[in-house]
């Protein structure tokens, strides 16, 4: 790899001032099984919880030394050579994994002096590392001396040929997504409903904050003209607001059907108002396409969580604001999964394009697998750590 004499340099001087008083040694786990020494980074705290899941139940005797990345660089007990050094001599273990995008080199160093596999998984690499900076220079030469490196996203695997990383053992596995439980919904009720839409076009408005409400009744006179029985369901963020947005569709021009008040919808209704956040399982299952409130506004407090139309099988349009979903953002838009609109005018054609049956199952189905896909990833990670750790163990060991 390009740049190495720099690294090593980098690296020297980075572990040269390192040097202090280490915390206790960990304590470790009683047992007879191999030893696994855990790195996590604050970004990937979410995936620890999967990954380790997945490993005792194919690995019930393994036995795990978690050493914590989460306060950051310069406050992390991984990066004091002496501490780094005395875990590993004192844990023995058959395997090191790093979760996340942090690498403490006093702990991969006396990893990789002691010959013990290092394997990164939740990685993305940052296009800074493509520099030289000491700092990216060291960085590469940690990354070049790892047995595996499992990348979340296409832009890191772009970055990783930049650099020259050996392509044997870079693998773009995408991140250990967040699972989350399909929300609920009555089976009766959802059949009754579908009987009285009638094989109706329905879109779904989710978690719609007052400032959005103009846009949307908007895209849905948009979509009238393109499909005239088209129907919006419309879930306002405050139930406060049905009996005053029930007034606004009125004088917007089109009809208009309450949930609360258990109006009937005929082909003639054209827009039906739900009681709020209840029931947000039902809509998600009768609405092939769903706009996620809240992302166009900006409006943190409205949003929900990404994967709930997504696990339900709605295609998903949403604005260019992500609130506390960035990432799940990111991932459903880099799997072609979700369709981004920047304003209201863009909302509208959205809306009207997504009457095509064709369009909305290739959203509704790639949203789906990256939805679900967490776990998959979570056993591709487990199952290159069990490599690893069924690999004989090393008979000599190097000089730190």
């Amino acid at each position: 790899m390009a740049g190495a004499g720099l690294g090593q340099l980098g690296l020297w001087l980075h572990l040269r001032g390192r040097r202090g008083e280490g915390p206790a040694l960990p304590a470790i786990p009683a047992g007879n099984g191999p030893v696994l020494v855990l790195h996590v980074s604050a970004d990937a705290a979410q995936a620890e919880a999967q990954v380790t899941r997945r490993l005792r139940r194919l690995r019930p005797d393994l036995r795990v030394v978690r050493m914590s990345g989460e306060a950051g660089p310069g406050a992390d007990p991984a990066d004091d050579p002496a501490f780094a050094a005395q875990v590993l001599d004192h844990a023995r273990p058959r395997a090191l994994l790093l979760l996340g995008s942090d690498l403490p080199p006093a702990l991969l160093t006396a990893a990789h002096a002691r010959h013990i596999p290092a394997i990164l998984a939740e990685f993305r690499l940052n296009p800074q590392d493509t520099g030289w900076s000491l700092q990216a220079s060291m960085r590469r030469q940690l990354l070049s001396q790892m047995t595996a490196i499992m990348l979340t996203d296409t832009a890191s695997q772009n970055l990783a040929r930049r650099i020259g990383l050996p392509r044997a053992r870079v693998t773009m596995t995408g991140p250990v997504s967040e699972i989350r439980e399909p929300l609920h919904c009555s089976e009766t009720e959802r059949e009754s409903m579908a009987q009285q839409m009638n094989g109706r076009h329905a879109w779904f408005a989710a978690g719609l904050p007052q400032a959005e409400e103009a846009a949307v009744l908007a895209a849905h006179q948009a979509a009238l003209r393109h499909s005239h029985r088209a129907l919006l369901i419309l879930a306002p963020r405050d139930p406060a607001r049905i009996d005053g947005l029930a007034r606004d569709v009125e004088a917007d021009g089109l009809t208009v059907a309450r949930r609360s008040e258990d109006e009937d919808f005929g082909d003639e209704i054209q827009v039906l108002l739900t009681d709020g956040p209840t029931e947000m399982g039902l809509w998600y299952r009768l609405a092939p396409v769903t706009f996620m409130g809240g992302t166009l506004a900006g409006d943190d407090n409205t949003m929900r969580h990404p994967f709930e139309p997504a696990a339900l099988g709605s295609a998903i349009v949403h604005g260019p604001q992500p609130g506390p979903y960035q990432t799940e953002w990111q991932q459903l838009d880099g799997a072609l999964a979700a369709r981004q609109v920047r304003n209201a005018d863009e909302l509208a054609q959205a809306i009207t394009e997504l009457t095509q049956p064709e369009l909305i199952s290739t959203l509704a189905s790639n949203a789906w697998r990256v939805s679900t896909g967490g776990a998959e990833v979570a056993i591709r990670i487990a199952d290159r750590v069990l490599a690893a750790l069924d690999r004989p163990a090393p008979q000599g060991r190097a000089t730190a």
